[in-house]
């Protein structure tokens, strides 16, 4: 008679082979995970904050230099942004395989005098975002504030020699004049007491016993 052998399979060797698999998927899983902290490149700036400052008469102040040193020499895309409208950085986005450099500029055309304070946020894919701090400071003007409440005008002589002298047309709104002043024959007058936060309009017309004549060109300042 013949006789037939069945080789069976021992016990848990169905959890041996889950458990190869299984180690497989750790494996694809953490191979995986390192390519993706490999795209997070650390990098440093230099410096790590900015301080400006000007007056204002002076302009703005000259533009400073952040330096971007890669951790590796592996080529990344670095963006930049700022968050203040008289702050400015470029460029905004550049590539970088070690090092970089990127130029902060202010403009301080219109802000009063007083201290600003802003950040520039700069980022490598998918690193965390690094943050310098900008500050600026706009000292009062050096020239001090005109404090005269005159104004002095000049003028052309008009070579009739039937003049009789000029009148002086003053007023605090183009074109309209609520004081006239004769001033004599001469071709200059100071005008007094003027009002500290007022444009005042001039003009000046010359007369004689016929009339007189159409006004000049009108000029005009404002008093502080």
């Amino acid at each position: 008679m013949e006789h037939t052998q069945r080789i069976t399979e021992p016990r848990g060797t169905t959890g041996h082979v889950a458990t190869r698999r299984f180690c497989q998927v750790l494996s694809v899983i953490a191979f995986i995970g390192l390519g993706a902290a490999a795209e997070c490149l650390a990098f440093t700036v230099s410096p790590t904050a900015l301080t400006f400052a000007t007056k204002q008469d002076a302009g703005n102040p000259p533009n400073q230099i952040l330096s971007i040193n890669m951790g590796s020499a592996n080529e990344t895309t670095l963006s930049n942004s700022d968050d203040a409208s008289w702050l400015m950085v470029s460029p905004a986005k550049t590539s970088v395989t070690s090092t970089a450099q990127l130029t902060v500029a202010v403009n301080t055309t219109g802000l009063a005098a007083g201290t600003y304070t802003a950040t520039i946020t700069m980022k490598v894919k998918r690193g965390a975002p690094t943050k310098i701090p900008v500050t600026l400071t706009v000292s009062p003007s050096s020239q001090p504030p005109p404090t005269a409440t005159t104004a002095t005008l000049t003028w052309n002589a008009v070579s009739d020699p039937s003049l009789s002298g000029y009148k002086v047309y003053i007023g605090t709104a183009s074109g309209t004049y609520t004081k006239i002043i004769p001033v004599g024959n001469t071709t200059f007058y100071t005008i007094d007491s003027l009002t500290t936060g007022t444009t005042y309009f001039f003009a000046v017309t010359a007369y004689n016993s016929a009339g007189e004549s159409s006004p000049s060109n009108e000029v005009s300042k404002s008093i502080y």
